[in-house]
């Protein structure tokens, strides 16, 4: 699994160093109710929040400026978008924006109020691990948010995305992300409870869901990272 997740990772760089040219233009306008959403609600929180996969930095203008915000992506060239957007807009409560796998994140236990995921948990390739690492960087009683395409399909509807997950990745997209295996995750882990789930849109294809942490894991990400086969 540790080979999967570092090739997973590569091909991500890939395939986004391809989208960086022309993401704005294409997902600016589709996205920006999603993002003033999610950034509303992180910003009630306040306080220290990173955000996973910021890409070229379309969130942050939205965040308020009590929120000290740090992000991270796996693609430079997105990054470097980001950095040129927060300064072009002067966004002085970004922080710091690094190149960085959301499997290991490089940062200390309860580092973070909140930890937002805009769009990026259906594309990386092992989303348990990436919520265990959010709820050891997150403190107890904040908040980590999934911003998403999550479906709550049936049998036929799962069948159908199914077939056409392989291809979507391909280019960077994602067909579905069902709620359940975050219930599970919630479930089987009990660090996070799913405190509620919204539409980010009228047709609700894309949704906003709210975990709380409650527990920090009980093992550092490098034992948690040396269980994986």
């Amino acid at each position: 699994m540790k080979e999967d997740l570092m090739s997973g990772t590569e091909r991500q760089r890939d395939i986004y160093r391809r989208w960086a040219p022309i993401y704005d233009p294409i997902y600016s306008r589709i996205l920006q109710r999603a993002h003033k959403r999610l950034a509303l609600v992180a910003g009630r929180h306040g306080g220290d929040l990173l955000e996973i996969g910021v890409g070229t930095g379309l969130g942050l203008p939205y965040y308020p400026p009590a929120c000290r915000i740090t992000g991270i992506d796996v693609s430079e060239d997105m990054l470097e978008r980001a950095k040129a957007r927060t300064a072009r807009q002067s966004l002085p409560n970004v922080e710091s924006l690094q190149v960085m796998d959301a499997h290991r994140l490089e940062f200390p236990a309860d580092a973070f109020d909140v930890v937002t995921l805009p769009f990026v948990l259906t594309l990386v390739e092992a989303p348990e691990v990436v919520l265990y690492e959010c709820a050891r960087v997150v403190r107890p009683g904040g908040l980590i948010l999934v911003a998403s395409r999550i479906s709550r399909g049936g049998p036929l509807q799962k069948r159908v995305e199914g077939v056409l997950q392989p291809l979507a990745r391909h280019f960077g997209l994602s067909a579905a992300f069902h709620l359940s295996r975050i219930e599970r995750w919630c479930e089987r882990e009990r660090l996070a409870r799913l405190e509620e789930v919204e539409n980010l849109d009228l047709p609700g294809f894309f949704k906003l869901a709210s975990l709380r942490v409650v527990n920090s894991p009980p093992v550092s990400t490098e034992s948690f990272n040396a269980q994986l086969p």
